[in-house]
């Protein structure tokens, strides 16, 4: 009754099979210190070996061929592979050995005896949990946007209702003038020219701007320096400036103004997140990063107060001339930029300094810190353009995290 309600399917890299047979078997890791001409030992505990798991497959029908070329093809791919297990489920095992066997008792079939040794799922070695990311509106580049988007909108909508021929030509003037620079900006980020057709609503058409700073960092390679690949990233959105700093619509020219900084704010929070799930980036990357941001914010402040707003024609709708709630949702981004980033530092241990006393090399200095080898990676991480990582000399000092 019990196998009938809880046996899963079997499978090895999303391969299904039929099986009539599992042998699962563990044994110790046993040290053994015995004198000579001793008749007893002293015996060391030192864990468990990797579990062992026999399966007998049976692959039958007309079409036997395919099903088992597929089988097969997961047996030879390299690298642990997820295989369910009847009775415990999933595991990550790796297939050792396998042997096909055809005989006279199954038609159109064979059977396959695959021999498994299982691993244990790699080590975690976050210690904190990261501040959240926010969730739409509450982020940086939305904050930075909302209040020169909501007076662009409100001064188009101003343009619309007052109906006069100066206050219609300034409002047909808006759209083509967003046209042509998001065209402009485009070039310069490098993205596809998607056609907009929403140049009246300044959310959307912002929205799809910022946007673009998410695929651009998605595309980016983390190489062996990727912080060079921030660099360009950052310049990039740099160079666009102030794209309606010509234009004598003042709610225009202050979205201008923000745009930058809530566009290097989009790709700040884009960074953090892909290092809480994967990191790449040194403490000291991620403050630098920040610091970037922090600078464009500024120069964002700066732009906004001198900025001279004047009402040059009265039969225009009147001018908002107080820019502090612009420049108080600088500030809020800036803090919340602060806040993700520490957050995302204090999800890490804390970083030591390692005088190396041996030659070695990652794999033996990670040995030797932590007992896991695998956290090579991370070391070479930290320590990036050391001269020869293949051989590091005594006296190297090392940046490491605290075990």
């Amino acid at each position: 009754m019990a196998w009938q309600d809880t046996l899963y399917d079997a499978s090895f890299r999303g391969v299904e099979f039929e099986y009539f047979g599992v042998d699962d078997s563990q044994d110790k890791a046993l040290a053994t210190h015995q004198a000579p001409y001793a008749n007893d030992a002293t015996i060391h505990d030192m864990g468990n070996n990797p579990k062992n798991i026999s399966m007998t497959a049976i692959v039958d029908g007309v079409d036997y061929e395919q099903a088992l070329e597929s089988l097969l093809s997961a047996l030879d791919a390299k690298g642990v592979g997820e295989l369910v297990h009847p009775v415990f489920g999933e595991q990550d095992a790796i297939c050792a050995s396998y042997r096909v066997k055809h005989d006279s008792e199954i038609v159109d079939g064979c059977t396959v005896e695959m021999q498994f040794v299982t691993q244990s799922p790699k080590r975690d070695i976050q210690y904190f949990t990261p501040e959240p990311m926010p969730e739409g509106a509450a982020q940086a580049d939305s904050i930075i946007l909302s209040t020169p988007s909501d007076e662009l909108t409100i001064y188009q909508e101003q343009l619309i209702a007052i109906g006069s021929e100066v206050a219609a030509t300034q409002a047909r003037s808006i759209p083509e003038t967003i046209r042509s620079k998001l065209r402009t900006v485009r070039t310069v980020l490098g993205t596809n020219l998607v056609r907009m057709d929403n140049l009246l609503s300044p959310p959307i058409w912002l929205g799809s701007i910022v946007g673009d700073v998410d695929s651009i960092v998605k595309m980016l390679p983390l190489d062996y320096d990727p912080m060079s690949n921030w660099r360009r990233l950052f310049n990039r959105i740099k160079a666009i400036g102030d794209v309606f700093n010509d234009s004598d619509i003042t709610p225009l020219r202050r979205v201008g103004q923000v745009l930058p900084a809530a566009m290097i704010s989009r790709g700040v929070i884009s960074i953090l997140e892909g290092e809480q799930r994967n990191p790449n980036l040194t403490p000291n990357d991620l403050i630098a990063i920040n610091d970037e941001a922090r600078l464009q914010i500024q120069d964002a402040i700066d732009a906004v107060r001198g900025d001279q707003a004047e009402q040059t024609d009265q039969s225009l709708p009147i001018i908002n001339t107080d820019v502090t709630p612009i420049i108080r949702d600088l500030k809020q981004a800036a803090a919340q930029l602060q806040m993700l980033t520490d957050a995302t530092i204090n999800s890490r241990p804390p970083l030591i300094t390692h005088s190396v006393t041996v030659p070695c090399t990652w794999r033996l200095l990670a040995h030797l810190l932590y007992g896991d080898e695998d956290r090579a990676d991370e070391l070479a991480r930290l320590n990036r353009g050391l001269v020869d990582a293949s051989n590091i000399m005594p006296g190297t000092q090392v940046a490491a995290y605290a075990r």
